[in-house]
């Protein structure tokens, strides 16, 4: 309580400060809508930014260049590189003591897979992918309105869906602060 006024509240202070960063405009409304039903009251500081794009190692790499002091940084990347590109990019992370996370192959068969449970996404393309959500739920123009991510993916959805899907639950296990 303040001294001038035993009315007032003390600030909320976190205790641990987490980095998400995604691959780029996508990841980053995706993950700031994950963050606003999950990271509230659990004494953790997430701060998400967005990548400029480049290869799997330059995202790693510019996601270790944002100031701050972090306990934990984390990446949120697509898979749909070359084996080796993200070969190194797992190294380079590894190296770095970051997390991981990849979406095979895009962060839209990811979305699309809590939208639509029992079909494979895996095995499509990026652009199948990008195209296929665009079309049936989120326009382009639309992607950066977290009021669009509001409608399709309530708790409730997201509770049920990551039972069975491993990146989602990462995501949301890191932004409840249940991380090493």
């Amino acid at each position: 309580m303040s001294r001038t006024n035993p009315f007032k509240k003390k600030r909320r202070v976190a205790n641990r400060t987490l980095l998400v960063y995604g691959e780029g405009m996508c990841e980053e409304m995706f993950l700031r809508h994950i963050k606003s039903l999950y990271s509230y009251d659990t004494n953790i500081a997430v701060t998400i930014r967005k990548g400029k794009g480049g290869t799997a190692v330059d995202v790693i790499i510019d996601a270790d260049k944002v100031p701050g002091d972090f306990e934990k940084k984390v990446v949120v990347l697509d898979n749909d590189k070359t084996s080796e590109e993200m070969q190194k990019a797992r190294k380079e992370a590894k190296n770095r003591g970051m997390i991981l996370i990849e979406n095979t192959p895009c962060v839209e068969a990811l979305l699309l897979s809590v939208l639509e449970s029992g079909i494979e996404f895996s095995a499509k393309t990026s652009v199948w992918c990008k195209k296929e959500f665009e079309s049936k739920y989120i326009d382009k123009k639309k992607r950066g309105d977290k009021e669009e991510y509001d409608k399709y993916f309530s708790k409730k959805v997201l509770d049920f869906r990551r039972l069975n899907i491993k990146e989602l639950n990462a995501i949301i296990l890191l932004m409840e602060g249940k991380f090493k």
